[in-house]
C-alpha cells in the first residue's frame, strides 16, 4: 500500500499544481505546456520501449529536437487555427 501511494502521490500533487499555475493561463501557454509533455513522453516511449533505438551510435539531442518538434507544432496549430 506505502508503495502504491508514493508512486501516486507525486502525480497527484503535479497534477494540481499544474491545474492551478495554468487554470488562468493563456490557451498558448496551455497548449505548449501540453506539447512540451506529449515530446518528453514520447522521447521516454521511443528510448525505454523500443529496441532499436538503441542499436548504433545515438545522439543526446535527439529527444531534444523530438520535444521542441511538438512544441513547434503545437505553436503552428494555435496560430493558425
Amino acid at each position: 500500500m506505502l508503495l502504491a501511494v508514493s508512486f501516486a502521490l507525486p502525480i497527484l500533487v503535479g497534477a494540481t499544481l499544474g491545474y492551478f499555475a495554468l487554470r488562468s493561463a493563456p490557451e498558448l501557454l496551455t497548449l505548449s505546456v501540453l506539447s512540451l509533455t506529449g515530446g518528453v513522453l514520447t522521447s521516454v516511449v521511443v528510448e525505454e520501449m523500443i529496441t532499436e533505438a538503441h542499436e548504433g551510435v545515438t545522439s543526446q539531442l535527439g529527444p531534444v529536437f523530438m520535444t521542441a518538434g511538438f512544441a513547434i507544432f503545437a505553436l503552428i496549430t494555435a496560430y493558425t487555427g
